[in-house]
């Protein structure tokens, strides 16, 4: 990918949300629809470690992939 001058990159940031569901069974989801992250436990405390690990794991995914777009950029000569 090569930028030209006047040439930008825009990045749209917008209110991410979380929401916890109690299950039926007593069981709890955590769910953030906006990053596609989804965890599960048997307990509120379980439930959000679970989520938190998730989302540890999807943003170090993101940061690599972002890392790799941005090391493919050709500055202009």
């Amino acid at each position: 990918m090569k930028l030209g001058e006047g040439d930008s990159l825009a990045l749209k940031l917008r209110d991410i949300r979380t929401e916890v569901i109690r299950e039926k069974d007593g069981s709890y989801a955590v769910v953030c629809s906006a990053l596609g992250v989804y965890s599960v436990g048997k307990t509120l405390r379980e439930a959000k470690r679970n989520f938190e690990e998730a989302l540890d794991l999807h943003l170090s995914v993101l940061r690599e992939k972002a890392t790799k777009q941005i090391a493919a950029i050709t500055p202009p000569r």
